[in-house]
């Protein structure tokens, strides 16, 4: 199996794309780059976590062993989710960092993430140019005995990221801690275990935890969509919980089970967060959400008069939009909260915190998390894919832009894909660089017809193949 690079970094399966001359080539291509006129960074200090995959130790010991022989400060975090190792290169002034880890991907993948000295990934341009230094390691240049580079071991990481947000200035900590809520977490053997549980101990909630062990056998298939929780909603069930969290095995995606055990959408994860920022904190700015992201941010934004910005699809996507417009708030609706005050990723913990504060300010009107729900717009959004096997994906866009562009009330967007917007439906479809797919993600008041408009569109599109 070949390996898969993208603006998330590089990934592949082990013993098959990844080999030990494959990671340090990677590792020492990045710090090229970061020595180079598009970073120009002098300091030679870099960050590096990872994931619980069983194959990170060894990862690990090529990434650190590399950085040393470029004469490189590795800033060593161990076992951390990636939102940890963002905050860490900004709080530390470091020159980047690097996450090892294959995201939700199963647990044969890994991978590596590769953060700016702004604790941001490095953008799609910076990671041509890192592939192609990766592939021509003749050009590499090593250190002497007497420049070699050191490793320095930080064992706080977790704490001084959730320290940071319990410290915002804009939360009520004091009333969260007094709701006592009962919460079941789920981290998947990923990287969340630990740091969930700090979080959740620190707000004073009793944690009922499954799947803590940071093991990498991951219990169920990592992704955290409703298909791969089932276990979490019985446990929610069983112990007459306040909610579920799951989170995915590097922690940058937060979902929520209801009180009664069913998934609340991975959609509402940061239309709570935009909620409380705007509705209770009284903050006022830009929103930042990526194009496949649910048009419920538009309506809150609306009723706070606030403008929402849309970039495509991507973490780094949103976050460049994010600080060309001074966003105050940003996400994708995978589970995805971006806020700027800690740093611009996407974070599971700064998720969870924002989506209890206000569980906690609504208590007196929204007594779970389910009525909660229902005080904020409702839609219903489906994720399918259409197969073209045989076919030209940017045909079959072109042919709908054309078809679609002078529709009255129709708004186009082809910044990713085609994202075709009417008053009453949106469909995105956006090729895969990887498949022979198009993905289809359409979103409107109810499933049934959500479902529909995505089936017409790829029976449409399906149809060219016959």
């Amino acid at each position: 199996m070949s390996m898969i690079r993208s603006i998330s970094g590089v990934r592949g399966v082990i013993g098959q794309s990844w080999t030990p001359t494959l990671v340090a080539n990677h590792i020492i291509a990045f710090t090229q780059l970061l020595e180079s006129s598009h970073y120009n960074q002098q300091q030679k200090k870099i960050v590096v976590g990872r994931d619980s995959r069983v194959s990170g130790p060894w990862f690990e010991m090529i990434t650190n062993g590399s950085l040393i022989s470029r004469g490189y400060e590795v800033i060593h975090i161990d076992i951390a989710s990636t939102p940890t190792v963002q905050y860490m290169v900004e709080k530390t002034k470091s020159s980047g960092g690097i996450v090892i880890t294959s995201s939700h991907n199963p647990i044969e993948w890994n991978g590596l993430k590769f953060i700016g000295p702004d604790g941001l990934f490095i953008a799609p341009k910076e990671c041509e140019i890192l592939f192609d230094m990766a592939d021509k390691p003749e050009t590499f240049k090593f250190c002497g005995y007497e420049q070699l580079g050191r490793v320095e071991r930080c064992l706080d990481a977790n704490q001084q990221h959730v320290g940071s947000i319990l410290s915002l200035p804009f939360l009520d900590i004091k009333k969260i801690k007094e709701r006592k809520f009962k919460v079941c977490l789920d981290s998947v053997n990923g990287a969340g275990g630990p740091i969930m549980s700090y979080l959740l101990t620190e707000l004073n909630c009793e944690v009922i935890g499954i799947n803590l062990e940071t093991t990498g056998l991951f219990a169920h298939t990592p992704e955290p969509v409703p298909s791969n929780l089932g276990q979490l909603c019985e446990i929610v069930k069983k112990y007459n919980a306040d909610f579920g969290i799951a989170v995915d095995p590097d922690v940058d995606r937060c979902v929520f089970i209801d009180e009664h055990g069913k998934p609340l959408g991975e959609e509402y994860t940061l239309a709570m967060a935009v909620e409380l920022i705007l509705g209770d904190c009284g903050r006022r700015g830009n929103v930042c959400k990526n194009l496949s992201s649910s048009r419920a941010i538009d309506d809150i934004c609306k009723k706070y008069d606030s403008q929402v910005i849309c970039a495509p699809v991507g973490e780094i996507q949103v976050a460049k939009k994010m600080q060309q417009v001074n966003a105050i708030i940003g996400g994708e609706g995978n589970g995805g909260v971006m806020l700027p005050d800690i740093h611009i990723g996407r974070d599971a913990p700064v998720a969870a915190t924002l989506a209890l504060q206000l569980m906690a300010n609504r208590h007196s009107v929204a007594s779970s998390i389910s009525k909660l729900k229902e005080t904020l717009p409702t839609y219903e959004i489906v994720k399918l894919k259409a197969g073209i096997e045989g076919l030209d994906p940017d045909s079959i866009l072109a042919e709908y832009t054309s078809q679609y562009k002078d529709k009255q009330g129709v708004i186009i967007n082809q910044d990713d894909g085609l994202k075709i917007d009417s008053q009453d439906w949106w469909v995105h479809l956006r090729k895969s660089n990887t498949e022979h797919i198009i993905r289809v993600i359409a979103e409107a008041k109810t499933v049934k017809e959500a479902n529909d408009i995505a089936s017409k569109f790829i029976e449409e599109i399906e149809s060219k193949r016959k």
